[in-house]
């Protein structure tokens, strides 16, 4: 899941270069926090799918799943595990 998570945090850092170190956490909301608009949302989502090989439909894309760095992380190394 590592590697899951720093993938987050380096498409957050090349989306917002001026974001000071630090600014995104684990914790950190994707949906309430300023670090990802919506449609930066939707392509860290093909971002995401496209290193990892994982297929997000809109069946699972559930804003729950973006409650936190953390959360997505999870998700993704859970739906990369069942691929």
């Amino acid at each position: 899941m590592a590697d899951v998570r720093e993938a987050i945090f380096a498409f957050i850092a090349a989306r917002n270069p001026g974001l000071p170190p630090g600014a995104v956490t684990g914790e950190t909301s994707l949906v309430t926090s300023d670090a990802l608009d919506s449609i930066g949302i939707l392509d860290l989502m093909m971002h995401l799918g496209d290193r990892f090989g994982v297929e997000v439909d809109e069946d699972s894309f559930d804003l729950a799943n973006f409650a936190s760095v953390d959360t997505l992380a999870h998700f993704i190394d859970d739906r990369r595990s069942d691929a």
